[in-house]
């Protein structure tokens, strides 16, 4: 799971700093940046594992040059900046199935990418610095989240032979920057070297083995974020045999082989996935899947209190979504980070409150250390979403940020330039029942009257009561 984001240079973010706890929730109007905070994510985590920097950027929303934040007319940053925190998963497996257990499971990977025209005036991209390190115990404060009494088992406790060196680190060699890479357990020799010259690829994305357990962590850690965008048309489909896929789609396709898998391996999984539906949609009892050897596909059907069998093919988009994150939460191939962009799309709002109570059930707590290491972030518009999230003020694993776009003044090389960047601060209940934010106070006049107003609305049962 991300622990903490910085990105400098990368569309409306400048010296832009946040932290996540399991559960994040950013609220915030349109065009305020939150998607960006979702594509600054997404891009990281191709650069994880693709072999070319311009296919990453390629796949990310607008033009190449828009990636880079905008100065002004024709002004662009040269350079996009990156330090991502995580918390990873105590075992490490590569691609063959070799396994070990890491020494260290909080690292901080930092990434810096340029852009600059070749002799042919071509724009090309190149990373030009790159770093992974561990996390030192007595500097990591995130880590007072996890309770103490299971602090050592997310964070294994450290004795002799404690690692002072990075495991990726750029250092210059004959004025070249370059990456270098030991083996773990070694403190000086046997390391690898990537001269940094006109590198298309990022160092991380080049490991696949335990050779290099932490590293491999990492690239793992950053390659299971998934981006939910639920298309109810995907979720009705019942799955075909032929095309093969099991595993559920960030779109929700594959979702009756999905829970067919999941049924073939604990049938006790079905009746869970149905008590857990019953729970927000009373209306339905049972949930199962049906092997249609016919037509060579697998087909989900609900059956309601009467008893009456209705196939996903006819099921409401709202009623999807809610079973799609079911089926999720008891699907033991869901692990990371699952980014959810606007959940309340297309539900009704009496079902928001069950969203939303599904979603932070999909997201882990650390005092049961049989579930897997899971985190939920969550954009929304909707202030129904943000009035749910009260009832979990006082709970450490969730937290409420609020997003704006801001005007801001600044020295680009040595040019004072005005540009519009994006604002997310930490919503913190007060005792009192008010609500404020972390930030500084020269801007607390500007910001903390329109979230006040922005949460007043928020208020669920107001809300159900003007519909």
């Amino acid at each position: 799971m991300i622990t903490y984001i910085k990105i400098d240079g990368f569309k409306s973010f400048q010296n832009f700093e946040m932290e996540f706890t399991p559960f994040t929730v950013i609220a915030g109007a349109n065009a305020s940046g939150k998607s960006n905070l979702f594509d600054a994510l997404t891009l990281l985590s191709r650069l994880a594992e693709t072999d070319n920097l311009k296919r990453a950027f390629s796949e990310q929303r607008g033009e190449f040059i828009e990636m880079f934040t905008q100065y002004g007319d024709d002004k662009y940053a040269s350079e996009i900046q990156f330090v991502a925190e995580m918390l990873v998963n105590r075992n490490v497996k590569d691609a063959w199935g070799n396994e070990t257990e890491l020494k260290y499971t909080r690292l901080r990977y930092e990434l810096n990418i340029r852009r600059f025209k070749s002799q042919t005036g071509i724009e090309e991209l190149e990373v030009n610095y790159e770093k992974l390190l561990k996390l030192n115990h007595q500097e990591d404060d995130w880590i007072k989240l996890i309770p103490r009494v299971k602090l050592e088992y997310w964070r294994p406790k450290v004795g002799t032979g404690k690692r002072g060196i990075p495991y990726i680190d750029t250092v210059y060699e004959d004025a070249i920057p370059t990456v270098l890479v030991p083996q773990d357990g070694s403190q000086g020799g046997n390391k690898r070297r990537f001269p940094l010259k006109n590198a298309t690829r990022t160092v991380l994305s080049s490991f696949d083995t335990i050779d290099f357990p932490h590293v491999l962590a990492a690239k793992e850690e950053m390659r299971s974020w998934k981006f939910l965008q639920l298309n109810p048309e995907d979720l009705r489909q019942a799955t075909s045999k032929n095309r093969g896929g099991d595993s559920i789609t960030t779109s929700g396709k594959n979702l009756a082989a999905a829970l067919f898998r999941i049924k073939q391996i604990d049938e006790y999984s079905l009746k869970e996935i149905s008590r857990k539906l019953n729970t927000f949609l009373p209306n339905f009892t049972e949930v199962d899947v049906i092997d249609d050897n016919e037509n060579k596909q697998y087909l989900i059907k609900l059956k309601d209190v009467d008893k009456k069998e209705f196939s996903s093919r006819v099921l409401s988009e709202g009623t999807l979504r809610i079973l799609a994150l079911c089926i999720l939460e008891f699907d033991d191939r869901h692990t990371g980070l699952l980014c959810f962009e606007e959940p309340e799309n297309g539900i009704h709002p009496f079902r928001i409150k069950a969203m939303t109570n599904l979603l932070k059930d999909l997201s882990i707590d650390f005092n049961d250390i049989d579930l897997p290491l899971r985190q939920v972030i969550v954009n929304t518009h909707s202030p129904v979403l943000v009035g749910n999230m009260f009832e979990w003020e006082n709970n450490p694993n969730v937290s409420i940020w609020y997003a704006q776009m801001r005007t801001s003044i600044s020295d680009v090389n040595g040019e004072r330039l005005k540009m519009n960047i994006t604002k997310i601060n930490r919503v913190i209940r007060l005792e009192n029942g008010q609500t404020t934010l972390e930030f500084a106070e020269k801007e607390r006049k500007l910001t903390l009257s329109t979230v006040k107003d922005y949460l007043q609305t928020a208020d669920f049962e107001n809300t159900i009561n003007t519909l």
